[in-house]
């Protein structure tokens, strides 16, 4: 594996653990100083993650907080369902 796919895939992994979307600086900041990526490789890497995910059904956002992976706006009625409120069930007395 060379470093861009090893830089994708530390990338990849550090969004979906994130609780919170990641800035560019954020990002730089999981590597040791002496191995940090420039912010124009991590730019690169999180298009290339961008484009990766095209065809799926979670997509990689540029918030004005960072970058989060979200799920697509075309499957939020399915996934809306897994929040849905259940009205209470009451036991005969």
């Amino acid at each position: 594996m060379n470093e861009s796919e090893q830089l994708h895939r530390i990338i990849e992994g550090a969004l979906f653990a994130a609780a919170e979307p990641l800035t560019i600086e954020r990002i730089g900041e999981l590597f040791e100083e002496n191995d940090r990526p420039d912010k124009d490789t991590i730019r690169e890497a999180l298009q290339k993650l961008t484009e990766d995910y095209q065809e799926r059904g979670i997509e990689l956002k540029e918030l004005a907080s960072g970058y989060q992976f979200q799920v697509r706006m075309d499957l939020s009625k399915w996934v809306k369902r897994l929040w849905q409120e259940k009205p209470p069930r009451y036991s005969r007395a």
